[in-house]
């Protein structure tokens, strides 16, 4: 660069200003640069990019500030208990690999016993001390082992030198990963220098812009799978609430996905429609929810199994007023005879009481039977069935000075189901379900791209 104002003059001062300004333009020109690689991470954040296109852009950006040659950024695998390559480069190498193209082995954190920490190795050792760990020179260190640094050098023929190794922390000051940094470059000579306190402290800033970014995105992801198995979780107990149905709604959601992957790949009659993944995956848990509304379903209606069920099958009550009525007739034959006996009856008269009663109990016998047919039957009813039902359910039998009917009002309209087992009360309180579940789904602050949930659930 060169001044051509002119500040004073005395030329020599105006050639100590011009150098000032020689050597001063260049730093600013760094330090807006950086600002904007600052200001392009922060856009980026909020552009919903993929978490590894992120990581690798932070990565280059702190090589980029601390001039290093090379960098890794390991995630943590909290199942294995390992440090997990994500992002790899090195210019002189040429090596520029992220995520599952990085064939190399996974750090672990734990040595063989499972208990005791590694701190051997400088990645392992800071993600259990939380230390920042700037090294100088690798290979003078004693207090980590570097064979396998050693190896990688001698078979690329490389120089691993001057280290840097931050810890990733999230919100709760938890570790999630290390940036690694490794040969910092003299912009003058390009040799390998140490990494400097300033280059550290940028290092750190841009470790803690790739924490937030993976703890968004964990946060993210987690949420959206707590939210998922939670609705798997009530899809399943609306299943589990009727053995007749059970599996429906997972079925209903197989056919729905299948059927919009048809459409998608159709050329056709819906060729000009096509469903994004978001609306793919708005379908899906609309399918999963799409009987929401059954929890508020009375079980014993979903589960009617035979007409007269409701919480118990009420032919079992039914049995048990027959019984009623049979014991009664025998005390009603019984009180005939003694009044008989009363007045010196004949034999004759008594036979013909008891077969009577014998004739009353036989038909109430039938009629049961009929009932129990009916209440079981799968079978459309027939007109015989229903006159001998009306039939029934016209008859009453007086106990203990009450008259007590056959059957009642409820009784009667149940085992008149021409075919099922649901009475039209009862379907509509069914066919209800696909209206509250709308409304509850409603009810629910959903994002963006599922705000269109209730409608199709519904």
């Amino acid at each position: 660069m060169h001044f051509n104002g002119k500040f004073s003059e005395n030329s020599q001062i105006n050639r100590v200003v011009e150098n000032i300004l020689e050597e001063l333009c260049p730093f600013l020109e760094e330090q807006a640069n950086e600002i904007s690689e600052l200001t392009a991470i922060g856009k980026a954040l909020g552009t919903g990019k993929d978490i590894n296109v992120l990581l690798e852009m932070i990565l280059s950006i702190a090589r980029k500030f601390t001039k290093a040659d090379g960098g890794t950024l390991y995630l943590l695998d909290h199942k294995a208990k390992n440090l997990i390559f994500n992002v790899i480069h090195n210019d002189s190498l040429n090596i520029k690999k992220a995520g599952s193209l990085i064939d190399l082995p996974c750090v672990p954190l734990y040595n063989d016993d499972t208990i005791t920490p590694n701190l051997s190795n400088v990645s392992s050792y800071v993600f259990h001390t939380g230390e920042i760990v700037n090294i100088k020179d690798v290979y003078k260190v004693k207090k980590f082992e570097f064979d396998g640094t050693r190896e990688f050098d001698e078979a690329l023929h490389y120089r691993s030198k001057s280290m840097i190794v931050i810890p990733m922390r999230n919100h709760e000051d938890d570790i999630i990963g290390i940036l690694q940094l490794i040969n910092s470059k003299d912009p003058l000579t390009q040799k390998t220098i140490a990494f400097s306190r300033e280059n550290q402290e940028k290092a750190a800033a841009l470790a803690s812009q790739a924490s937030i970014i993976l703890t968004q995105q964990t946060l993210i992801l987690e949420m959206k799978e707590l939210f998922e198995a939670f609705i798997k979780a009530i899809a399943v107990s609306i299943d589990e609430k009727s053995k007749h149905t059970g599996g429906h709604i997972q079925r209903v959601t197989e056919l729905s996905m299948m059927i919009a992957q048809e459409i998608n790949q159709e050329n056709t009659i819906f060729k000009t429609l096509s469903l994004s993944e978001d609306q793919l995956d708005e379908l899906r848990m609309a399918a999963l929810m799409h009987d929401t509304g059954k929890i508020t379903t009375p079980e014993h209606i979903i589960s009617k199994s035979s007409r007269l069920e409701t919480v118990h099958d009420r032919i079992d009550l039914i049995k048990t007023r027959w019984e009623l009525f049979k014991t009664n007739q025998k005390l009603v034959a019984a009180q005939k005879k003694l009044a008989l006996i009363d007045h010196t009856a004949k034999q004759k008269e008594i036979t013909q009481i008891d077969k009577t009663c014998d004739r009353n109990i036989k038909i109430l016998g039938k009629e049961f039977k009929t009932l129990s047919h009916i209440n079981s039957s799968k079978e459309f009813l027939n007109q015989d069935l229903i006159d001998q039902l009306e039939e029934i359910y016209e008859k009453s039998d007086k106990i203990s000075s009450r008259q007590v009917p056959y059957l009642t009002d409820d009784e009667f309209e149940n085992l008149c189901i021409l075919k099922g087992t649901i009475t039209s009360k009862e379907r509509d309180i069914i066919n209800n379900h696909a209206y509250l579940s709308e409304k509850i789904l409603n009810k629910l602050p959903w994002p963006k791209k599922l705000a269109n949930i209730p409608t199709i659930a519904g």
